[in-house]
């Protein structure tokens, strides 16, 4: 069995470097945070400990085999419960998101258990590289694939009434900038009506490029887009055909 003072150690380094990971996760408002993963950490290193130095005393029994690895694998395999709880289908954008904090949780969960065998500065340099992984490829994907900062958006249009041409014209503007309309629907309020529209727009400039030509539609009030939750409202006056 490990003294007091070495268990106390690896517990120590378990929770500090799930801390350490918790605050980007933290910084970036995710559900699991720096408390969440540092216990996720501590968790996994005390069950390592208790499966590989618990039960050392059976083995003086006659006929008994112990597997420390066992307790591990289901560290593993329980963790993924906690995981999938991180993952959901975000309605303003419709994509699943909570992928990347799930995946924390379960490198976490290796880093602690790396503790708990003593592995200390194989844990740390994981942690390391995690910090690469979720900040500095972060940067990198952001400057490859800008287009995902875009997204899917809600569009409301406060129209005055819905013509036979209204309809048509907003397709033709959205698919002349590469703008993908997925949903329209059309709901009646006693000012008007309002056209919803769920779309997947290529970038930021396209966005505002079928905003403008929206709103120099005739009958076409006020027009709100909705991405990812922060709703932004731009209001025009209305416009005559020329």
């Amino acid at each position: 069995m490990i003294s007091f003072p070495t268990i106390l150690l690896r517990l120590g380094v378990a929770v500090l470097l799930g801390a350490i990971v918790g605050v980007e996760r933290e910084q970036r408002e995710r559900g699991a945070g720096m408390r969440t993963l540092a216990l996720v950490s501590l968790g996994s290193a005390l069950f390592t400990i208790i499966s590989a130095y618990a039960f050392l005393d059976l083995l003086a029994i006659p006929h008994v085999t112990l597997d420390p690895t066992r307790i591990a694998s289901y560290i593993v395999a329980g963790i993924g419960f906690l995981g999938a709880g991180t993952i959901f289908l975000s309605r303003e954008s419709e994509r699943v998101k909570g992928l990347t904090t799930a995946a924390s949780i379960w490198v976490i969960a290796a880093i602690g258990i790396a503790c708990g065998a003593g592995m200390l500065l194989e844990a740390t340099a994981t942690t390391a590289i995690v910090l690469i992984v979720l900040v500095l490829l972060r940067i990198v994907e952001d400057a490859i694939v800008p287009h995902r900062v875009a997204g899917t958006y809600h569009l409301h249009l406060n129209v005055t009434s819905v013509t036979g041409q209204l309809i048509p014209c907003i397709y033709d503007i959205c698919s002349r900038n590469s703008v993908t309309v997925e949903k329209l629907s059309v709901q009646s309020e006693p000012e008007g009506e309002v056209i919803g529209l769920i779309c997947r727009v290529p970038g930021q400039g396209a966005l505002a490029k079928v905003i403008s030509e929206l709103r120099a539609l005739p009958g076409v009030n006020a027009i709100q887009a909705n991405p990812q939750g922060t709703l932004m409202e731009l209001k025009g006056a209305k416009h005559k055909a020329s």
